[in-house]
């Protein structure tokens, strides 16, 4: 027994551990819900979560963890984690922006750009590893009001 763990002794102290070391540094955040237009989903609408909180009225697609288009229903589902980021830029400060153009014909969305809102979400749903363990429910949330911060981005495409 005495040779075994002398044997193991070396391996663990020079820290090779299982897959320990690359999960541990990993942060990882889920998010989910429905957007409206009135009484139907808002379809086609751009959800996109981000790992850092970015003031202004562009996205910074480098900090981007995750983006999605809403289905017919407006249900969106995101998951992302830091495990693309370098291992200094593990922090999650979550939040989503919603590009869409709820209540805007084609000449106004040509005109103005699309309707941008930004949400901070709570640090309490981002979990350890690459895997959220936990999903924030952004329940129903109608486009049709103006939220406070909404702005209009002439240069955002639904395409990008």
């Amino acid at each position: 027994m005495l040779p075994l763990l002398l044997f193991l002794l070396p391996a663990v102290s020079a820290g090779d551990d299982l897959d320990i070391p690359s999960n541990v540094a990993n942060r990882s955040m889920a998010i989910k819900g429905t957007l409206l237009c009135g009484n139907k989903g808002a379809k086609g609408a751009t959800v996109r979560l981000f790992r850092i909180y970015q003031k202004g009225d562009n996205d910074d697609l480098a900090q981007l963890l995750d983006q999605v288009h809403t289905l017919d229903t407006g249900m969106f589902q995101l998951e992302g984690s830091t495990a693309k980021f370098p291992a200094t830029q593990t922090e999650i400060q979550p939040f989503v922006t919603i590009h869409h153009n709820c209540d805007m014909d084609e000449k106004q969305t040509a005109n103005l750009g699309y309707k941008r809102w930004t949400v901070r979400l709570p640090e309490y749903y981002v979990t350890t590893g690459t895997r959220a363990r936990k999903v924030y429910d952004f329940g129903r949330v109608n486009l049709q009001f103006e939220y406070p911060g909404e702005t209009h981005n002439p240069k955002f495409s639904i395409n990008d």
